[in-house]
């Protein structure tokens, strides 16, 4: 075996465990965005009803009730957004070794491998 295609899957490795973190840095830019739209949204909605004189009710405020649901989904979907992010560091960790090992000067022919 050439030990250039370690170089090869290396990279490869790389790539992809970058863009499986890019995607989870992604999902939290576009949450963070969203809470801080519904924020923003709920104390315009607020100031509105404060200025008309009136009493604002939060259409959250039964939210809770259902806490154990919300707890539920929510441990639900970070297992998965953990596992998700550890996948993507532990394949560019071995992408990097990857590369270490088809770079590695004068051969590894004690562990069969040669430069093509």
């Amino acid at each position: 075996m050439c030990q250039q295609w370690f170089t090869v899957a290396g990279l490869i490795f790389d790539a992809a465990g970058f863009l499986l973190i890019a995607f989870e840095w992604r999902h939290v830019f576009q949450r963070e965005h969203e809470m801080r739209i519904d924020e923003l949204e709920h104390d315009s909605e607020r100031h509105g009803a404060k200025l008309r004189g009136e009493k604002y009710e939060d259409p959250r405020r039964g939210d809770y009730t259902v806490w154990r649901e919300f707890q539920r989904l929510f441990l639900k979907e970070w297992r998965f957004r953990q596992k998700l992010f550890y996948t993507g560091v532990a394949l560019v960790v071995v992408g990097f070794l990857g590369q270490v090992f088809g770079s590695w000067p004068y051969h590894l022919t004690y562990l069969g491998l040669w430069s093509c």
